[in-house]
């Protein structure tokens, strides 16, 4: 389960207050799901209508684009209906880039300070992102990314901590490119900036160990020279980090799907979830609901007592007879194979798991169900492979490697690195495929093939 950011003492730091939140879209409960959050600002009470339809069209926009279309089943999107004691957004015309006023100057109250020529004409922020951050407090506290669209039909908008547009409908590019940014921490292309090292930004052109290696050569990436600074390279020349209106490259989208990964898993819910004793008259069936990718990508398996199944569905339905006298785990994986990713050379794979602890008497079975998330990283490995839960300590852990023939190969050196990260030596094994078990107290936890340079 992802971990819900809560404000705790800043909303104290100035006056919060409450407005009516409005759900745009929402696929799922709030802990189960990534929480987007739109801010209106230079909205007057009378203008909340047009708020929410300017919201409701932005959002659809958004999820129009790659790779954002594959994954809305993942997001809800709130509205937050900021009231403004005037209409608009600001405008000082002190912008020295252009010849001002490009259009009439105002200086209309609205409740966060959004206003344009912050640096430059089309910049859309505001000096106050305090109160952006309380109004989240004390609205959403719970989000996972926000921005704050403000009431002008003149194009421009900005990022920083949050982005910032106008409601001209082009600006809707810069909320994506933005997203690209806060969402995706991804660097800008069309210019070199000096913060370092960034999926779609790096030092190193060796095109055998650069980050995107995987890619080059594949959908117009390649290792391209930032032109005001050659020595750092970036992978596409036509991605929506360089230019807007275009699509992130395949670079970049996997850099989004893995932000997805990170802060959802694809479980939803399952059963039995600690189900007690069951009767040992008829099957039992073991079922997981799934936040499906469109279209879906998931791929699903099932091992009974480390034995792999036939079943690859979201259900597995098992007779008391399958079953030894004592103890048993039923053990479901899932893991995302879209075309979007390279699965078999990337970086980090994400598994959720359930497993179920069932006990076998004469009498009964009683369920145990626990639910999972792993990281497991890097792949390829090429010494050492780490296996790290994101949200329990491992304790207690064995590990057993075996070929593509089924043939247990070792039981690898595990080093404990902190209470939920564990380290496995694959030194000595020869470059190819290997199915990992990871055991808890002698209870299977994780299945996942892995690739050994």
């Amino acid at each position: 389960m992802k971990k819900i950011l809560f404000f705790l003492l800043i909303s104290q730091m100035c006056i919060s207050q409450v407005f009516e939140t409005v759900p745009i879209l929402e696929n799922g409960p709030r802990d189960k799901r990534i929480n987007m959050v739109i801010l209106g600002d230079g909205f007057t009470a009378g203008q909340q209508g047009d708020f929410v339809a300017d919201a409701t069209t932005l959002v659809n926009y958004i999820f129009n684009k790659s790779p954002f279309n594959q994954y809305k089943n993942y997001f809800n999107v709130y509205a937050v209906k900021v009231i403004s004691a005037e209409s608009g957004v600001k405008h000082p015309g002190t912008a020295t880039d252009v010849t001002e006023p490009v259009f009439p100057v105002s200086n209309p109250d609205n409740f966060l300070g959004t206003t344009f020529d912050v640096g430059v004409h089309r910049c859309v922020y505001s000096n106050s992102t305090n109160k952006v951050t309380n109004v989240l407090a004390s609205n959403v506290p719970d989000f996972d990314v926000a921005f704050v669209l403000g009431n002008s039909t003149e194009y421009g908008g900005c990022g920083g901590t949050y982005a910032f547009s106008s409601n001209h409908p082009n600006a809707r590019e810069i909320i994506v490119h933005e997203l690209g940014h806060s969402f995706g921490k991804l660097a800008d292309e069309y210019w070199f900036s000096g913060s370092g090292e960034s999926p779609n930004k790096t030092k190193n052109n060796n095109p055998v160990t650069n980050k995107w290696k995987n890619w080059i050569g594949l959908n117009s990436v390649d290792i391209f020279p930032y032109t005001e600074s050659p020595t750092w390279f970036r992978p596409h020349e036509n991605c929506e980090m360089r230019y807007l209106d275009r699509e992130f490259c395949s670079v970049c989208k996997q850099q989004l799907i893995e932000r997805v990964h990170t802060l959802q898993n694809p479980i939803d819910s399952f059963t039995p979830s600690n189900a007690g004793s069951i009767n040992l008259t008829g099957p039992i069936t073991f079922n997981v609901n799934a936040i499906l990718p469109i279209p879906n990508s998931l791929v699903n398996s099932w091992s009974l007592n480390g034995n792999s199944q036939a079943e690859t569905t979201s259900a597995l339905t098992l007779s008391p007879t399958n079953f030894n006298m004592g103890t048993n785990t039923v053990l479901f994986s899932v893991t995302d194979n879209n075309s979007l990713l390279k699965v078999d050379n990337h970086a980090t794979l994400h598994v959720a798991t359930v497993s179920w602890t069932i006990n076998k008497t004469l009498a009964a079975i009683e369920v145990n169900s626990a639910q999972r998330n792993f990281q497991v990283y890097p792949n390829p490995a090429k010494s050492q492979i780490f296996i790290k839960d994101e949200s329990k300590t491992l304790k207690n852990i064995s590990v057993e490697i075996y070929d593509a023939a089924g043939r247990n190969l070792r039981n690898p050196r595990v080093q404990n690195l902190s209470a939920n990260e564990i380290s496995v030596n694959v030194d000595g094994l020869l470059p190819q495929s290997y199915i990992i078990k990871v055991y808890e107290n002698k209870n299977l936890i994780l299945t996942q093939k892995i690739i050994k340079e």
